[in-house]
């Protein structure tokens, strides 16, 4: 991964570490009325939290220089109404 200066002294080739990025979903459905279905879920992004950890800083910082997973681990809930 090409690292640029500016927020470091010079030009370098970093060689990144190795990312995995799973994902985990879990859901229930509860029949309501007839047809119309409620459904629960909840799940985790990032489980092994693989983010990335040296990241530039201030007017000088190299603005391509990001790599691995978007994210950092996080947690989410919601439902669904269907009919």
């Amino acid at each position: 991964m090409p690292h640029f200066a500016g927020y470091i002294d010079q030009d370098v080739a970093v060689k990144t570490s190795d990312f995995w990025d799973i994902g985990m979903k879990v859901a229930y459905d509860f029949n309501v009325y007839r047809s119309t279905v409620l459904q629960l879920n909840a799940g985790i992004q990032n489980v092994f939290n693989a983010y990335q950890k040296d990241f530039d800083k201030g007017a000088d910082r190299d603005s391509g220089y990001i790599y691995g997973p978007a994210m950092p681990r996080s947690y989410y809930a919601g439902f669904k109404i269907s009919y």
